[in-house]
């Protein structure tokens, strides 16, 4: 198994976020590469030094992802990658279960938080993800190209569970499930005028809104006010009208969806001036 070191890097730094060290990663990367091996041949593969590579083993056997094969010398051979992941999927649920059940009998009732913030890029997608993967009717978003490629699964995702999932973009945007309204302007061309906006609207009931700038300082929030709701609704209303008028594209159907819960601001203008004009 070939790996090039832009993946290599890859696996060790998720492997990090998943809590092994960088010695464990790349041990398991050099058996992955040839087994069964013997920990003369891992240290050697690795660069993990002979004197810590057996110490590696013992931990990764402890912990699952290697099995040693009776032998003198002993030899090791790895969790096949997709028995690694579901490993790995059981024991995070398990312990995120611990620790809810925890955290619950440490913290009493506790105000619900209407509105948070969120920093840094990351986070911002990790939000999106989560509104999205929660959204039982539908979803709206303005967005730019960037962060559609990278919210791709996500909306494929919730399109399955039957979303009704509605994208905006000033940019050309990917082949994605749902319904796309693109202007088809080229991101470099805005970009001279403005900065990486997103707004999300799930279920009329939450928002998404602020900058998306891939640093640690971006900031955005999250938001169940209804006032807060109403305005980033309102934005995007405006923005499939003007769309509409633009391109001569029927968005009437989206407006439609995300308008029903606010005044029929229309209807009421028209009794108005049906009632001035009898009066």
């Amino acid at each position: 198994m070939a790996l090039g070191s832009e993946v290599e890097e890859r696996v060790v730094a998720s492997m990090k976020q998943l809590g092994f060290t960088a010695t464990d990663a790349k041990t398991y990367i050099a058996l992955l590469r040839g087994h069964p091996a013997t920990g003369y041949e891992l240290a050697a593969r690795s660069s993990v030094p002979r004197s810590a590579i057996y110490g590696v083993l013992r931990r990764l056997q402890s912990l699952g992802l290697v099995n040693a094969i009776e032998d003198k010398p002993a030899r090791y051979v790895p969790l096949p990658p997709e028995r690694l992941h579901g490993l790995l999927e059981s024991r995070f649920t398990r312990n995120l279960e611990t620790f809810k059940t925890a955290l619950d009998q440490v913290v009493g009732p506790t105000a619900e938080v209407a509105t948070w913030t969120v920093v840094g890029y990351k986070a911002l997608l990790e939000q999106v993800e989560r509104l999205v993967g929660n959204a039982r009717e539908r979803v709206c978003l303005s967005l730019w190209r960037r962060e559609a490629e990278q919210l791709a699964r996500a909306f494929g995702e919730a399109v399955e569970r039957g979303v009704d999932v509605v994208l905006f973009s000033f940019n050309p945007l990917p082949e994605l499930p749902g319904t796309i309204f693109s202007y088809g302007i080229d991101a470099a061309r805005l970009e001279a005028w403005w900065d990486h906006k997103l707004i999300l609207v799930a279920d009329d009931s939450v928002v998404l809104v602020g900058d998306a700038r891939p640093t640690e300082e971006n900031r955005a929030v999250v938001s169940e006010e209804p006032a807060l709701v109403e305005m980033a609704v309102a934005n995007l209303v405006l923005d499939l009208t003007l769309f509409a008028q633009r391109t001569g594209v029927d968005t009437a159907e989206a407006i439609t969806h995300l308008t029903r819960h606010l005044a029929p601001v229309d209807d009421l203008i028209a009794e108005a001036v049906a009632s001035r004009d009898g009066g």
